[in-house]
């Protein structure tokens, strides 16, 4: 428990001891009442202090004690304002215990008729009315604190999933590089790129032969549905072109980036084309 909590309530035990005490020194003329009444605040307060001090000692009974002095305080005094004490221990525990605001609620009913008949129970309804009203700013806080954890736990989730969705894209990238290493075993670039063009569903793919300086840069073509990839080989260059078979593939950045990677791949497979009087000769086509 908070020490502010704490603190709040044994000062609002000490306010209830001074009331009762008080009000037997002044307002109780039979001594006897009088001498009970100061005899129960005393132990009252000192039960107070023993759960402030020592928590642990009355943590079973913290929340129900105080009916043992402040009922029978209540009921000696023969005050009808003294019902208000009833209301007050249920706000230690509330919302978490109910137990104590039913006992209080009985007992406040209780106490209004057994000193006013039936006028009580008309104000029964304001005693029970001042009870609630601090009651359900505990209860605000406490669905501002179940609101707030249930924000974090969606965000965390949205996290998760977001990590998980990461996850999923890096295996089928994995999955993807394995199947690409594993066209290597093909004796042929031609079987090569036929498995490459099965994988990735492409419409055809072609080797061409380059002559002379040529931009390294992948380049796209929008109205034929081709990817671009130069590709340097151990003796000149060649251009890969891949013929996508839907325009969507080309904004597919992981497919492009699998593509090139197959592209460069093919310089295992040739380290050169002969030289031709043409610049640009397809060399490969499947």
């Amino acid at each position: 428990m908070p020490f502010n909590r704490l603190l709040l309530i044994t000062g609002s035990r000490f306010l209830l001891f001074s009331f009762f005490t008080f009000y037997a020194l002044i307002y109780v003329s039979d001594y006897t009442t009088k001498g009970v009444m100061i005899v129960l605040s005393a132990l009252y307060i000192s039960l107070s202090l023993i759960a402030h001090f020592y928590p642990w000692k009355l943590k079973t009974i913290n929340n129900y004690f105080d009916y043992v002095f402040v009922v029978p305080l209540a009921i000696l005094s023969r005050e009808p304002v003294a019902v208000l004490s009833l209301m007050i221990p249920p706000l230690y525990s509330f919302p978490k215990d109910l137990l104590p605001f039913t006992i209080s609620a009985i007992s406040s009913i209780a106490f209004l008729w057994l000193n006013l008949g039936p006028k009580g129970l008309l104000f029964s309804l304001l005693v029970l009315a001042f009870g609630l009203s601090p009651s359900s700013i505990e209860l605000m806080r406490s669905l501002q604190k179940e609101r707030k954890y249930i924000t974090k736990l969606k965000d965390s989730y949205n996290a998760l999933q977001k990590d998980l969705l990461s996850l999923e894209r890096e295996k089928i990238e994995r999955e993807r590089l394995s199947n690409i290493i594993k066209l290597l075993d093909k004796d042929t670039p031609e079987e090569y790129l036929r498995g490459v063009k099965e994988m990735f569903g492409l419409k055809a793919v072609k080797v061409i032969a380059l002559d002379g300086d040529v931009k390294e840069e992948v380049l796209t073509d929008q109205s034929g549905l081709a990817l671009l990839v130069p590709v340097r080989l151990e003796h000149g260059k060649a251009l890969v072109v891949f013929y996508l078979d839907h325009p969507a593939q080309l904004m597919d950045e992981s497919l492009k980036e699998n593509l090139i990677r197959c592209a460069r791949l093919l310089s295992l497979y040739i380290s050169g084309f002969e030289s031709s009087l043409s610049k640009e000769q397809v060399k490969i086509a499947v």
